[in-house]
């Protein structure tokens, strides 16, 4: 790395961070502000009746939602190879935010269920081209040695969750004026993201990550990009054919997809474990990985049921006025970004304040978890509390999203954290993408719960997912010092 990429890393004009970061930073704003506001009215634009909507049944729609959850992860894997191998993480985060802006403006125009496709395929091919490349530039940024590195993937997780605030707007807009002018709102924030990057792109980050970490032959290059552009085609064609046909049902495809997702990341992760390109130090690393994934994966499938079951749950259950203010129920998931972003300021402060005191990043996953499950218990309650057609207060939703954030401001900043010092350095970018794919395996193990969920069972339901959870963080945190030496998680490097 040459003085002028040095000089860069060593910037503290963001918050003590370099300036590159804030760049990453206001990108995960804008994307996630573009994704929660499209997250939020999605379902309802599924099965509202057309003309305002897309007619699907409840059910399905649901399990649309899940798919899609698992489908974007899925895709980062060839995304992630992508990165690694083929573009670098420069040019991969441009090509994959620029797909998306694709696939938010098709939502935006009134193309029925054909745009709703093709929306869906920009937005799950997007990450086919990038993987978790945000989130391996932000890593090379910092050193291991350098402590600013938590408090750099918190801020950064603090910032995107401003953007989640996007619901309470994408909702209103879509009461007032359409569902399709909320999807444009979308469009044009995922495009600031874009011309920022565009235009902080060599200032601010000079060589860094601008090239590929293990770089394919040209030739070899030229060849893979042309074989996936063929596979994603004939995909397109094959998977339309059989839709249109009604050879293959939403549940059907559903279910596979969420089958294959589960196992995909156990083999992934057992490729790179027996690479040639893992050091003996770095498999041990790994190994040491997998215990704080299952509780990624554990934690995701409530959140990805906060957007599919409990979406329904809060138009159908919930009596959604606060300060005599009915909330719509789009708007409702305003609230953990609300609370995301008061808990992660906190938690980045905490942090920081305490340095080499502070908690093992695997201590803090196992405390998490357990947060998470309590927010699935709660819902298991109000079943108790309110039996039958009686309305649950937004006041109890409000407090279920105060526990899942305070769960959240532990587990999501700082798995990404602990991945960026776990990763083999041949493998940085696809170790990122498979930590993000216990957000697959997660709404995958949600999508196929969802065809245990039946009206009148949900008390059983929801325990037995609330209870199931805790218990896996209970054992990550009590052996979270034997996880954290094993991956090489020093405290004295640690801030």
């Amino acid at each position: 790395m040459n003085e002028h990429d040095e000089a860069l890393r060593k910037q503290t004009a963001f918050l003590g961070q370099p300036k590159g970061v804030g760049t990453l930073s206001f990108m995960q704003l804008c994307n996630s502000f573009a994704n929660y506001a499209m997250s939020a009215v999605l379902i309802y634009y599924l099965y509202a009746n057309a003309p305002e909507g897309l007619g699907f049944s409840k059910a399905n729609a649901a399990q649309l939602i899940s798919l899609y959850s698992t489908v974007v992860v899925l895709t980062g894997i060839v995304g992630s190879f992508v990165c690694d191998r083929i573009l670098g993480c420069r040019k991969s985060l441009f090509i994959a935010r620029s797909l998306s802006f694709i696939g938010y403006v098709c939502l935006a125009l009134p193309l029925g269920v054909p745009g709703y496709g093709i929306a869906m395929g920009c937005l799950a091919i997007g990450p086919m081209f990038g993987g978790r490349c945000l989130d391996a530039l932000l890593g090379k940024f910092y050193d291991e040695s350098d402590g600013r590195r938590d408090s750099a993937y918190t801020i950064s997780y603090v910032i995107s969750n401003i953007g989640a605030a996007a619901p309470v707007l994408s909702g209103a807009i879509a009461a007032a004026l359409g569902y399709h002018v909320a999807f444009a709102a979308c469009a044009v924030l995922a495009f600031l993201g874009i011309v920022v990057y565009a235009v902080t792109y060599k200032p601010f980050f000079g060589n860094i990550g601008i090239e590929p970490d293990d770089p394919l032959p040209d030739d070899k290059k030229r060849s893979f990009i042309t074989k996936m552009i063929i596979v994603l085609v004939i995909c397109a064609v094959v998977l339309a054919t059989l839709f249109a046909t009604g050879t293959l049902s939403i549940s059907v495809f559903s279910n596979v997809i969420s089958t294959v997702s589960i196992i995909i990341p156990i083999v992934y992760l057992v490729v790179i474990y027996k690479s040639k390109k893992t050091e003996p130090h770095e498999k041990k690393k790994i190994l040491c990985l997998v215990p704080p994934f299952i509780c990624n994966a554990v934690t995701l499938l409530i959140w990805t049921q906060t957007i599919s079951i409990l979406a329904i749950f809060y138009e159908e259950k919930v009596n959604r006025v606060l300060f005599g203010i009915e909330v719509p129920a789009a708007s409702m998931q305003t609230i953990p970004a609300v609370f995301a972003v008061i808990i992660g300021s906190i938690l980045t402060a905490v942090w920081t304040k305490l340095g080499k005191k502070q908690p093992y990043g695997t201590t803090k996953m196992g405390i998490g978890t357990i947060f998470w499950g309590l927010g699935a218990l709660i819902i298991a309650l109000l079943y108790v509390i309110y039996p039958g057609d009686a309305k649950v207060s937004a006041w109890w939703i409000v407090l279920f999203y105060a526990i899942l954030m305070l769960g959240e401001g532990f587990t999501c900043p700082i798995g990404y954290s602990i991945t960026a010092v776990a990763a083999p350095k041949a493998f940085m970018t696809q170790m990122m993408t498979i930590w993000s794919m216990s957000q697959s395996t997660g709404a995958a193990l949600n999508t196929l719960l969802t065809n245990f969920y039946k009206e009148g069972s949900e008390i059983p339901f929801f325990v037995a997912i609330g209870l199931g959870v805790c218990a896996v963080g209970a054992v990550v945190a009590i052996f979270s010092k034997k996880l954290a030496v094993g991956m090489g998680l020093d405290k004295n490097a640690e801030a």
